[in-house]
């Protein structure tokens, strides 16, 4: 009877036995566990965006919760940590969701011929070094359309008075917002949705100003803009330029070549407002005020300085931010800055990482697409590894000692820089590379020369010259600011011109960035043994971003252009190699777009197409125009296996698999083709019925919770 009863109790036994073991694993880490609050819900986030079907976004939302509803079976640590994370996941999903209707306006599809346009400026950013200019216009509701935002370019020079908030006239052409050159690459048209943009088109002509803006419309934007031009008249050349970048958040003003150096040589960050100015302000404020009120006898012994030099610090960097354009980086940067000097004048700790993953929930609560944004995870990986190594045993083992003389604590900070630096870049890697196909080789480098010298000699200068220039002293401090300037430029481009400046690999796919963030995040995030349950998943992502199959054939979504990619060369139908989609398939492959279509082997070209034989046995037809309706058109098709064409293919044209003209590509959008295993990836399979996807039906935007909804188009 005994044992009968003793078999009987082993299952239960079991069962409590895995439920004990896991609520003990979790609660030896009970105080990091709020840290994954953002994690979970950027997880959710991620899921709305990177799941292409509604069904399947409706299915993970259903998974969440019944997540959530199966963690109530947990025991103590465990079943809060469970259920907590269920419905964060839930709320990412529909934070998504709420912020994608709430940004939701009509959208162009088609393309409209040259027409007199009037509108309102909205903003007006200078590109290319100021050669051409980004023109954000509100156009004026008609009895067919609503009033939209439509992107213009323009070519400098500009007419006198074109300021934010004007009223003008300009024939321009318009046409849809461009979807991403590759599957899973950089996609304008989702970040049009987001901020908002109806169409883009070019400006044919000099805009005609109907108006000057009213006394109280787009005011800041106009100081912005007389600043900018104030910066650049007391400066000029390559120091101007950078001051702009610094002050009002413009890059568009710096030549190209350098901005490309600044990249290379990993100082691109200096050049965004973000983190880093928004710290250096702060700090800065936050000293000099802090001296100014204590020489107030009165001042010190009634009030609390330190507090007030807090808040006065906060509203300096406010300030800057608004003054900056308020751009993401700059608003998450101000946000994390507000919690941490809430955090000093509370007396806690301001490095500890509940607060930065208090900013980081914020932060994605009011901008959820933010997630995707290179500069969020950019800035918010780095900021975790430079606070989990400043409280580890070796960081607080580098942190100034009281006692020590000058040259320990000069010893002491150097290591810390250089080993910051080095973490940095570690976590900073895998994301440029899965970016932008690219990383910066001595970034450690340049920024151990760059960062002190903007932080303690370009900023303090730069700020003291927008106090005195407005009282005509700004000349006081232009010698020596603008060689500090042109002194930056110079580091930029001595260390992108050292050889091997730039490493460059084929970008890392999606699947294989999400483990190694994972990872990433648990061995950064928690202190015990639990940490280390982050390796295997970093080992993992590394090897499937090696051995991740690469497409060899890119398709544009228009079928006018194709790429090849053979022995590390770009091939491509018709050159244009400084065009958008050449450039993104180069940085996609690793791979200069320095050879054509007839340079491959066995290639035969003419003025009319190309036959080419692609790896894994198929052969390629690419029609450059209108193919002519002859008997021999069918016997080519049906010789070849994939058959593109920049215009509608007639029914006879019937190739062995795959014909790439436009109205196949309409849905699809540009594709990608890996001729070895004869597999497709396009952007419409990846956006699928998102309202930014060329697949989704036009003016519908499926909604996660109630029926699809009716977001407009324009018709003219």
């Amino acid at each position: 009877m005994a044992s009968i009863i003793a078999g009987e109790g082993q299952k239960p036994a079991a069962i409590g036995g895995w439920r004990a073991r896991l609520s003990h694993i979790l609660e030896a880490e009970r105080r990091q566990l709020p840290l994954f609050a953002p994690v979970a819900l950027g997880a959710g986030i991620a899921l709305w965006f990177l799941l292409p079907l509604n069904v399947e976004r409706q299915v993970a939302l259903l998974l969440a919760f019944a997540l959530a509803f199966a963690g109530l079976a947990l025991q103590a640590t465990a079943r809060r940590a469970v259920v907590a994370m269920g419905l964060l996941l839930a709320f990412g999903l529909l934070a998504a969701d709420i912020r994608s209707a709430r940004v939701a306006e009509p959208r162009l599809y088609h393309r409209l011929t040259a027409a007199p346009i009037t509108g309102t400026v909205e903003s007006l950013e200078p590109q290319a070094g100021g050669e051409r200019y980004s023109l954000h216009l509100r156009r004026d509701f008609s009895a067919m359309d609503p009033a939209v935002t439509v992107r213009l370019s323009l070519k400098a020079p500009l007419p006198e008075g074109l300021t934010p908030g004007a009223r003008i006239r300009v024939e321009a052409t318009l046409g849809p917002i461009p979807g991403p050159a590759v599957p899973g690459g950089h996609d304008p048209s989702r970040r049009a949705w987001f901020e908002g943009i109806s169409a883009s088109g070019r400006a044919l002509a000099p805009p005609v100003i109907l108006s000057s803006p009213s006394q109280g419309a787009a005011r800041f934007d106009r100081l912005r803009q007389h600043l900018e031009s104030a910066i650049v008249e007391s400066l000029g050349g390559d120091a101007g330029a950078i001051a702009v970048a610094l002050t009002v958040g413009e890059q568009g003003r710096i030549r190209p070549p350098l901005l490309e150096a600044m990249r290379v040589s990993g100082l691109a960050h200096i050049l965004t407002v973000s983190g880093y100015h928004i710290a250096v302000v702060v700090a800065g404020a936050m000293w000099l005020l802090r001296r100014l009120l204590a020489l107030s006898p009165w001042l010190a012994l009634r009030l609390s300085v330190p507090k007030l030099a807090a808040i006065g610090a906060g509203v300096a960097g406010t300030a800057y931010t608004l003054l900056s354009g308020a751009d993401l980086p700059a608003v998450r940067s101000i946000i994390a800055a507000w919690v941490v000097l809430a955090a000093l004048m509370l007396g806690r700790d301001p490095l500890a990482p509940r607060l930065i993953a208090f900013a980081a929930f914020l932060i994605l609560l009011a901008r959820p697409e933010a997630l995707l944004n290179p500069s969020f995870q950019l800035s918010f990986a780095a900021v975790i590894a430079l606070v989990a190594l400043a409280r580890s045993p070796l960081g607080r083992r580098l942190a100034p000692q009281p006692e020590e003389g000058i040259l320990p604590k000069l010893a002491r900070f150097a290591a810390a820089l250089l080993l910051t630096g080095l973490a940095a870049e570690l976590v900073l890697t895998p994301i440029a590379l899965a970016h932008f196909g690219r990383s910066g080789a001595y970034g450690v480098v340049a920024n151990l020369a760059a960062i002190p010298l903007t932080s303690f000699l370009i900023m303090p200068l730069l700020a003291a010259w927008l106090f005195l220039a407005p009282f005509g002293l700004g000349h006081l401090v232009t010698p020596l600011l603008r060689p500090a300037l042109e002194a930056l430029a110079a580091i930029g481009l001595t260390v992108a011109g050292w050889p091997g400046a730039s490493l460059q690999l084929p970008a890392i796919p999606q699947s294989a960035l999400f483990p190694l963030a994972a990872g990433g995040l648990i061995f950064l995030l928690l202190e015990g043994r639990l940490r280390w349950a982050g390796a295997p998943l970093i080992l993992a992502g590394m090897l499937m971003a090696a051995l991740a199959p690469r497409p060899d054939l890119f398709v544009s979504a228009d079928g006018r252009q194709a790429g090849i990619l053979r022995e590390g060369r770009l091939h491509t139908l018709r050159g244009h190699r400084e065009g958008f989609t050449v450039r993104n398939w180069a940085e996609q492959t690793a791979a200069a777009a320095s050879a054509r279509f007839a340079d491959l082997p066995g290639a035969r070209c003419n003025e009319m197409a190309c036959r080419v034989p692609l790896e894994g046995g198929l052969t390629l037809l690419a029609f450059l125009d209108y193919p002519p309706r002859t008997p021999e058109l069918a016997a080519h098709c049906r010789a070849a296996d994939i058959v593109t064409s920049p215009a509608g293919l007639p029914q006879i044209c019937a190739p062995r698999w795959l014909r790439l003209d436009p109205p196949a590509l309409r849905p699809m959008g540009a594709v990608a083709i890996d001729s070895r295993r004869a597999a497709l990836a396009s952007v419409g399979a990846r956006a699928g019925d998102q309202p930014w996807s060329p697949a989704a039906p036009p003016g519908m935007r499926p909604r996660l919770l109630g029926k699809t909804e009716w977001t407009g188009v324009i018709t003219e």
